[in-house]
């Protein structure tokens, strides 16, 4: 699966159909505002083990501060995709993906950090790889060079779909959290 995303007009609007590797679809589409209550649902069909991986321990809630500022961007410094099925009242959020601009030292490259949510019945299908995709896009066409993640060394899924792609990725362990740092310029196979 290899999605080359050349131009971008404005990330804001970004819509994509996709084919998933069990034949699946899904709609991929920028986060916006308006989704608060379907984030809001879609973390509370997390598990607590996934939860646990994508905040790094227990949370109970998404609070009405993380709702504006999981969804209110600038799609500059801060971008969310959400992968979807369904339409309208119907539509449901199955999976997020997102990258926060990283504030380097004059003249570094410019490096994003990125991280991802997917519901747990729709793991292993690979959305998780086709937002990674669709975010790479996204963050060269805005000039930046390289995304970092910090995963769980338990959590071999996600680490998965960072290897299993194609990319060179430069791997750290600390403290049992894989730091995990790749040029943008790759693409996934």
């Amino acid at each position: 699966m290899k999605h080359l995303i050349s131009s971008i007009v404005d990330p804001r609007r970004y819509s994509s159909e996709e084919l998933l590797r069990d034949g699946g679809s899904i709609h991929i589409r920028a986060l916006r505002p308006d989704d608060k209550p379907r984030l809001r649902a879609h973390f509370q069909h997390l598990s607590e083990r996934s939860i646990h991986f994508r905040f790094f321990g227990a949370k109970k809630l998404l609070t009405d501060d993380d709702l504006v500022r999981f969804t209110e961007l600038d799609f500059e410094s801060r971008v969310a995709l959400v992968a979807t099925l369904g339409r309208g009242d119907e539509e449901k959020i199955i999976g997020v993906g997102r990258y926060a601009v990283l504030t380097t030292k004059p003249g570094a490259l410019r490096s994003a950090e990125v991280a991802f949510a997917v519901l747990d019945e729709h793991q292993r299908r690979g959305i998780g790889t086709v937002l990674l995709e669709h975010l790479l896009g996204i963050a060269r066409q805005q000039g930046i060079r390289e995304f970092e993640a910090d995963v769980m060394g338990e959590n071999q899924a996600m680490l998965g779909v960072f290897q299993s792609g194609g990319l060179v990725v430069r791997r750290t362990l600390d403290s049992g959290i894989v730091h995990l740092s790749f040029s943008t310029d790759d693409n996934l196979r």
